[in-house]
């Protein structure tokens, strides 16, 4: 079989990026995280539709109707509501995406499922339940923009500090494989 010169000039230009992601595994855990967090936030925007834009659950709260939490007031109980649900429900399906796909090949420091699953909520909590309910709330109630606007700048504001936390903490490495995904 003849090798076309527009075929060499190809396998020329992808041969480096193949080597460099090979000697870097790390960066496949990356894409993988991404992806993943890409899914949980499908997730959110999934279920802050249903619950917040849709008439599907017409029984909830009027958008718009204040809450009074203690000394704290909220201009839209609906909305912190259903954005507080749609952060759990994508808090764990990010979570079992990660546990089955994304360091699922690491020799992972041995601890139980259940104290994984309750550092990476915790992790979350600040992370989906501070930084990107707390954005999304501001950005929307105090600055007027759309929720579908909102809610990526507030996901990427959260992207670092979970990547540190599940990389490093969550599912740790062993020392043995330290360095290796």
């Amino acid at each position: 079989m003849k090798v076309s010169e527009s075929q060499v000039r190809v396998d020329r230009a992808v041969r480096p990026v193949q080597e460099t992601l090979a000697a870097r595994p790390g960066h496949v855990t990356l894409g993988k995280f991404v992806l993943v967090g890409g899914l949980g936030y499908l997730i959110y925007q999934v279920c802050l539709f249903v619950m917040y834009d849709s008439p599907l659950l017409a029984f909830l709260a009027a958008k718009g109707r204040d809450i009074s939490l203690g000394p704290l007031r909220h201009s839209d109980a609906l909305l912190l509501i259903t954005s507080l649900v749609a952060a759990e429900l994508s808090i764990i399906g990010v979570f079992l995406g990660h546990h089955h796909w994304t360091f699922r090949n690491r020799e992972l420091v041995d601890k139980p499922l259940w104290l994984r699953f309750l550092q990476f909520n915790l992790k979350a909590a600040v992370s989906s339940m501070g930084i990107v309910t707390l954005l999304l709330n501001v950005l929307v109630l105090r600055l007027g923009l759309y929720h579908f606007v909102a809610l990526p700048l507030a996901v990427i504001a959260g992207f670092f500090w979970n990547w540190l936390w599940d990389a490093q903490y969550i599912w740790r490495r062993t020392k043995q494989q330290h360095g290796a995904d």
